[in-house]
């Protein structure tokens, strides 16, 4: 095989435009991990809380503007709306997050794998003549845990952070020294696994978001196909009668169990 027959690699970033994924592709452009990406990419399921936007549209300017590095959007939300509709029985896909549920389990999460891993392949799929896709996903130091392979033979997962060993402390130092404004955390505003933390946050600072959380919650009660009744939050009580006033979580920012993509 010749040079110009050797087929390279492709790097993606996987984007979620909070503070570690928004690090990792702000860095990787700048030369730090000594490979530059081919793209990025944002699944945007429609029902990330405003300030997520407002980052992902700063840092699409930021990127155009130092390196002329366009971000890649797929939108295959709004999840909310998806959820809502399976209850009222409107259509017959289930995409639910795992729901805490009044027996004290929890329920199969179906979110991350249909709606961010299937578009994500999806995608990456036309851009693939025969080359490995290299995903890259912004896990810090501190949540090495959440590392898994690939499912897909052709698709390596890697972790740029881990490999250098970066922690989200070393992050939030960056953002404070960096023109670029410190972003929050990304996930869903209704997703089970925030912190209780976080939750105490988003109804102190963000208040619309919140009550989105609550109204939200409250219809998820009756799930269809469920005996027991399903809550967005691990104590099994409504948002909206849940006292936030202590602090059992060192990480507000961190999702306390999810292996998934989000968070980052």
């Amino acid at each position: 095989m010749t040079a110009k027959q050797i087929r390279k690699d492709l790097n993606i970033v996987s984007l979620g435009a909070g503070k570690q994924s928004t690090f990792m592709l702000i860095k990787s452009l700048e030369g730090f991990f000594n490979v530059t990406p081919d793209k990025a990419i944002f699944i945007d399921l429609g029902s990330e809380p405003d300030f997520v936007y407002k980052n992902l549209e700063a840092l699409q300017n930021y990127c155009l503007k130092n390196f002329s590095f366009t971000i890649d959007i797929i939108k295959v939300g709004p999840i909310d709306e998806h959820i809502l509709n399976f209850i009222a029985s409107k259509n017959s896909t289930d995409n639910a997050p795992p729901f805490y549920l009044s027996n004290g389990g929890m329920l199969k999460r179906h979110c991350t794998s249909n709606l961010k891993l299937r578009p994500i392949c999806q995608y990456l799929t036309q851009f693939r003549t025969g080359n490995n896709i290299i995903v890259w996903i912004g896990i810090s130091l501190d949540e090495i845990e959440r590392m898994t392979k690939s499912p897909i033979q052709y698709i390596t997962n890697k972790y740029p952070l881990i490999e250098k060993r970066i922690s989200l402390s070393d992050i939030k130092k960056y953002f404070s020294q960096s023109a670029f404004e410190e972003p929050g955390k990304s996930a869903c505003y209704f997703c089970p696994f925030h912190s209780h933390l976080y939750w105490k946050l988003l109804k102190k600072q963000f208040p619309l978001e919140f009550k989105k959380a609550c109204d939200f919650d409250n219809k998820i009660r009756n799930y269809p196909n469920l005996t027991s009744r399903a809550f967005l939050h691990s104590s099994l009580k409504p948002l909206d009668k849940i006292n936030f006033d202590f602090h059992p979580s060192l990480f507000p920012e961190l999702i306390e169990e999810c292996v998934g993509l989000c968070g980052l």
